[in-house]
């Protein structure tokens, strides 16, 4: 008999319903016990999973997905003022901005 992967699976997305995945709830509570670089970084990361995670981020700067990962309101409004047409180049920007 084959081993099957245990591995668990977490919906780390943001909506309520999420994709029917368990877990959440542990990772929001991993997220939220971060700093908020950590939060930024996560964000990018599932932005880099998710198209439209990534279409609310570099296009639409949604708000609701940037409280969604607990970031203050100086670090929204900073996200705001970057101008960047990718998530390739907001990566780069917030890199430089920060350095």
């Amino acid at each position: 008999m084959a081993l099957m992967d245990q591995t668990p699976v977490m919906d780390v997305l943001p909506w309520p319903q999420g994709h029917g995945f368990s877990g959440t709830g542990t990772w929001w509570e991993y997220v939220m016990n971060k700093e908020e670089r950590a939060r930024l970084d996560s964000l990018m990361g599932i932005a880099l999973l998710d198209d439209d995670v990534c279409k609310r981020l570099v296009d639409d700067r949604d708000d609701n997905l940037l409280e969604a990962f607990g970031l203050s309101e100086k670090t929204r409004n900073w996200l705001h003022a970057i101008q960047a047409t990718s998530l390739t180049e907001l990566a780069q920007k917030l890199v430089s901005l920060s350095s």
